[in-house]
Order: structure tokens, then C-alpha cells, then sequence
């Protein structure tokens, strides 16, 4: 027995060196940097100066707009996500052969890095030869489109990309789920004389709603920490109209060298999450004991 535990721990040490190095020390060092003020000269040492960057970020306007930015972008891209990655796995739910196919191919946008599809939907959608334009010149005569320097365009922009590179992943994630039905109850409810409305309303989306919280919580993480998709597209404009959290984090870290608060931003965030994730970690265990 002895022996045993030890040999756990032996091949539990690598991934635990691991966590500490790439995950808990800079967890720590953002956390003590939150409560620190870096001088413009490097060779000053930083001072500590308590929540003093907390107070500073609650009386930024520019910080709350982040915020809201980052919640509408949020709200409909995950909306439209779950949607449709569920319409999708539905359809490849009913595909037997050729499937896998299918489904390697759909995970292409998720696997394009983000700058790339970044810079691609910035092509798209550019007002003078940007292929959306030109499909809405040609075949519906509609005027040119200033996607990505006008308001609500440049957020519909956003929101676009974001959909089209995480809603095969949410597809994908819900097909799993749909493949752990058995069969024998869907086939029992149509034998009853379920409709296919029924089916899906009273069976299969109540047993799919752990698959849903799951893939929403992961889509909540991602969507908040965007930098990539809104900064290439927009560039944050017009103005700071389209600022994200992630553009925002950004900013003050490397454009105003405000170490000090964006680590503290940091801190918001991820407790933010960290709240967001227990809830839904919540909602999931309830579940499993009213389904059990």
C-alpha cells in the first residue's frame, strides 16, 4: 500500500511542480502586484498602497464601460451560441455515416488562432473591400456598411466573429451530451405518440441541461477574457465604444503602464468568474440529485 502511494505521488509530482509554477505563483504575484503603485522610473521600487487601484478603477467610467461592453457581447453571443450549436448538434445528432468528418471540419474555426480570425473578419467586414459589402452591393443593392468605425456595426461585427469560432466547440460539446441519451427512451416516447416537439421540450432538453451550463460557463470564460477578435476588428472604436475587458486589461497594462490596476482588474475578474463558476457548478449538482 505504501509502495502504491508513493508511486502516486511520484507521477502526481511533474503536474504539481507544473500547477505551482505556471498557475499559483503568478496567481500570487498578480495578487500582490494589485496592491502596489510602480513609479514611471523602473528603478524605483514599487509602494504598497492597499485598494487604493481598486478605488481608482471604480471612479474610471472608462473601466464600467468595459464592463457593459463586455456584457452585451456576452449576452448575445452566448445566447446565439447556445442556440444554434444546439440546432447543429441536433442536425449531426441524426447523421450517421460520414459524421466525424463533419465534425473535424467544424472544428476549424475554433482551432484558427484568435489574431488570425481577428484579422480575416477586420478583411470581411472593411467598408471599401470587404467581401460583406460586396455581397450586400451586389445581390440586395444595399449601400456600403461602415462595419467596424460605426456604432451598434462594430459591435454586430464582434459579436459575428465571436459566434462563428466557439459555436462549433458548443456544438460539438452538446453532441456529446445528446449521445449519452439512450436511445430506448426517445423510441419509447414516440411510440406513446410524443411529438417530435415533445421529445425535445419534456426529454431531451432537460437532460441536456448540465451539457448546457457546462458549455455555457466555458463560453462565459472565453467570452470575458477576449482580446484578440475586438482589438484586430475594431481597434476598440469608434472611439471607446467597443472596448472589452480584455482591450481594457490590455491598455492599462501596456499602453499606460499601469501595472498596479490592471493586476487589481485582474483580481476582479477572476473573482468574478470564480463566483460565476460556483453557481453554476451549483445548479449542475442540483441537477444531478433531482434527475438521480
Amino acid at each position: 500500500m505504501r509502495g502504491q502511494k508513493r508511486f502516486a505521488w511520484l507521477m502526481a509530482t511533474p503536474t504539481i511542480i507544473a500547477l505551482i509554477a505556471l498557475g499559483i505563483v503568478p496567481l500570487g504575484w498578480m495578487i500582490w502586484t494589485a496592491f502596489q503603485s510602480f513609479p514611471p522610473n523602473p528603478a524605483n521600487p514599487p509602494q504598497f498602497i492597499g485598494m487604493r487601484n481598486f478605488v481608482d478603477l471604480a471612479d474610471d467610467p472608462q473601466f464600467f464601460g468595459s464592463l457593459r461592453t463586455t456584457a452585451i457581447v456576452l449576452v448575445f453571443s452566448l445566447s446565439l451560441q447556445l442556440v444554434l450549436g444546439f440546432l447543429l448538434a441536433l442536425a449531426l445528432y441524426s447523421i450517421e455515416r460520414g459524421r466525424g468528418l463533419i465534425v473535424s471540419l467544424l472544428l476549424i474555426p475554433t482551432a484558427i488562432a484568435p489574431i488570425v480570425a481577428g484579422i480575416v473578419w477586420w478583411m470581411l467586414f472593411n467598408a471599401r473591400f470587404g467581401a460583406i459589402n460586396s455581397f450586400l452591393v451586389q445581390f440586395f443593392g444595399i449601400d456600403p456598411v461602415n462595419w467596424t468605425i460605426e456604432m451598434p456595426t462594430a459591435l454586430i461585427a464582434i459579436i459575428v466573429a465571436v459566434v462563428w469560432q466557439w459555436t462549433p466547440f458548443v456544438a460539438i460539446i452538446l453532441l456529446g451530451g445528446l449521445t449519452t441519451i439512450p436511445r430506448d427512451v426517445l423510441d419509447a416516447a414516440r411510440i406513446d405518440g410524443a411529438s417530435g416537439w415533445r421529445v425535445l421540450r419534456y426529454i431531451i432538453v432537460p437532460l441536456m441541461r448540465p451539457f448546457f451550463l457546462v458549455v455555457g460557463l466555458l463560453m462565459i470564460i472565453e467570452i470575458v477574457r477576449l482580446y484578440e477578435l475586438p482589438f484586430f476588428i475594431t481597434q476598440g472604436g469608434p472611439g471607446n465604444e467597443t472596448v472589452v475587458a480584455g482591450v481594457y486589461l490590455f491598455k492599462l497594462a501596456f499602453s499606460f503602464f499601469d501595472l498596479g490596476r490592471a493586476s487589481m482588474m485582474s483580481v476582479f475578474l477572476v473573482i468574478a468568474l470564480s463566483l460565476v463558476a460556483a453557481l453554476y457548478m451549483r445548479l449542475v449538482a442540483d441537477r444531478r440529485m433531482t434527475v438521480n
